[in-house]
């Protein structure tokens, strides 16, 4: 049985002044400022790593649970909010002005809901003076896709290629860059892994980091190299150009030559480990020579120049991208699918050269009503309206209809010595009748001032806008530049246009391997991003180790 209390009015006063009392109480010995709910003092340690110039870590304390989040102020504000409620926080700040009293905002949030504020300085040194200066030519912020402008700048150093990886935003100020000049040496196709962490390929080591610069992991591999490519795998693992040491080839006049940039791996990181390789030696005729072997350091040993990597969501076929030969598409078997590359001079595989005819997989250019043209088109000596063959091409993305879309460098296209264009380009390919269709491009109107014989790329964004990166422009009339450049598809309208100008300070300048600046690809990330346009990090607790954070 139920009793029902009966309150009469003096125990209804007492019941909200009890009320009252207690929440009283609450606010008045809950944290009044942002100071007294820290315990202790904030800590702020600019570019922990001395990778990351424009980032710093905000660490401290809490006496209760708290998230947090940040404001950076500035003509572009960056925000980013954590959403896990802890005592113990380590918090990067990233977005910083170069060369500025930076002024970043802090918040706390309690469980019970009461926000707590507190603003900080800090000032970063000027960017380095090598680096280079960007010009935003074009911009229609509303037909853009979001996100900061990243591009993988290789600084000449005197026959060595140093690497930063950069990002600026809608004004062109530098917002973050990542400093690998530590490495010495080229580092390639910086990547943000699922975990948002970056992965660097340094020839036989692979490096993860943070967005602080902050060393995650380190593996150095063994029996294979890493180079120019490195893409993460549905299954965790890594595909990447590859280099097999000691794997050699008998060229036809008889000679032994070690080579280099001919496989595609794939390596287990966790284990640090190749668990499969595909050999691009073993399915192409390695002593095919069409190009001038002037673009190479050495043409002998870099016959096939891998700088591209895609897998086909389909089949699990590997299709890899040759600078100095074409696009050669394997399966996951092991089994060669085709050959995307014109005609001319192909004949037996193999790294004895006695392997079996390529001919047969040589894709068969079509027009656009699906006939088959004629035979100087298949032979690449001459184009049509209809259909150019890629040559010297970077960057390959499947798309989700099938098709594949490729940055055409057009080095020495139609074989002609004389510049001509660069283009993104779309094929439609059919595995089985081993036919190509050209569906789409964008780049022969602009002419030299988009010319780029070498580096470059092309990537589809989430809003469908298409992004181009030309990475050495020397041609155009103006000084050496690359081009970035975001288009709508398909009416290929320019909405977003940068000039990244070039300094060539620490090289000659000469037309000779490292004495000049370039880019080598280019991406649209968020900061705290993960690679995939998805925002990261919904913790602020450090993912680094603590042994690997003594080290800082």
């Amino acid at each position: 049985m139920t009793k029902t209390i009966a309150l009469g009015r003096g125990g209804f006063t007492f019941l909200v002044l009890l009320v009252f009392i207690v929440l009283f109480w609450g606010c008045s010995f809950g944290p009044k400022s942002f100071d007294e709910l820290v315990d202790g003092q904030v800590n702020i340690n600019l570019n922990p790593s001395g990778r990351v110039p424009l980032g710093t870590l905000a660490g401290f304390r809490t006496t209760e649970p708290t998230k947090a989040s940040l404001e950076v102020y500035g003509d572009i504000v960056v925000k980013k909010s954590f959403d896990e409620f802890q005592t113990i926080h380590s918090i990067p700040i990233l977005g910083l002005y170069a060369d500025k009293l930076n002024t970043f905002k802090l918040t706390l949030t309690t469980e019970e809901g009461k926000s707590l504020s507190k603003e900080f300085t800090i000032q970063t040194a000027p960017l380095p003076d090598f680096l280079p200066s960007i010009d935003i030519t074009k911009l229609e912020k509303t037909k853009m896709e979001e996100g900061l402008h990243l591009i993988e700048m290789l600084v000449a150093n005197d026959g060595k290629f140093h690497s930063y990886t950069m990002m600026f935003d809608d004004n062109g100020a530098v917002r973050w860059y990542m400093d690998m000049s530590s490495t010495g040496q080229i580092t390639y196709s910086a990547l943000r892994n699922k975990l948002g962490n970056w992965l660097y390929l340094d020839w036989d080591d692979i490096y993860e980091l943070d967005d602080l610069g902050r060393q995650v992991s380190k593996k150095q591999m063994t029996s294979f190299a890493g180079n120019h490519h490195v893409m993460e795998a549905d299954n965790g693992n890594l595909l990447m150009g590859g280099t097999r040491k000691g794997a050699d080839v008998v060229r036809a006049d008889g000679r032994r030559v070690v080579t280099r940039f001919d496989h595609v791996l794939e390596w287990d990181l966790a284990a640090n480990q190749p668990v499969n390789y595909w050999d691009i030696g073993e399915y192409l005729d390695i002593d095919r020579i069409v190009f001038n072997p002037g673009y190479s350091l050495d043409f002998m040993a870099d016959w096939f120049h891998l700088n591209g990597i895609a897998k086909d969501p389909k089949d699990g076929s590997i299709i890899a991208s040759g600078r100095s030969q074409g696009v050669v598409k394997m399966g996951a078997d092991k089994s060669l699918k085709w050959i995307m590359a014109p005609h001319a001079r192909w004949g037996r595989a193999g790294r004895t050269g006695q392997g079996n005819p390529t001919e047969p997989f040589l894709l068969t250019a079509l027009d656009r009503e699906g006939k088959p043209l004629p035979e100087n088109v298949q032979f690449g000596i001459e184009s049509t309206d209809d259909f150019s063959w890629n040559t010297g091409q970077h960057s390959m993305n499947i798309l989700p209809n099938g098709n594949l879309l490729i940055f055409d460098n057009g080095m020495s296209r139609d074989f002609a010595e004389k510049p001509t264009y660069s283009r993104a380009v779309e094929y439609k390919i059919d595995d089985e009748k081993r036919t190509i269709q050209q569906v789409w491009q964008y780049g022969k109107e602009r002419g030299l001032e988009m010319f780029s014989p070498i580096t470059s790329d092309v990537d589809v964004l989430a809003n469908g806008n298409r992004l181009i990166t030309s990475g050495n422009i020397r041609l155009s009339g103006k000084p050496a530049h690359a081009k970035l450049i975001e288009i709508t598809y398909p009416k290929n309208e320019v909405v977003f246009e940068a000039e990244i100008y070039f300094k060539d300070a620490k090289g000659t300048g000469e037309q000779a391997w490292a004495q000049f600046d370039l880019v080598y690809r280019g991406q649209r990330y968020n900061l705290y991003d993960d690679g995939q346009g998805k925002e990261i990090a919904t913790s602020s607790k450090s993912t680094i180790s603590a042994q690997a954070l003594h080290q800082y």
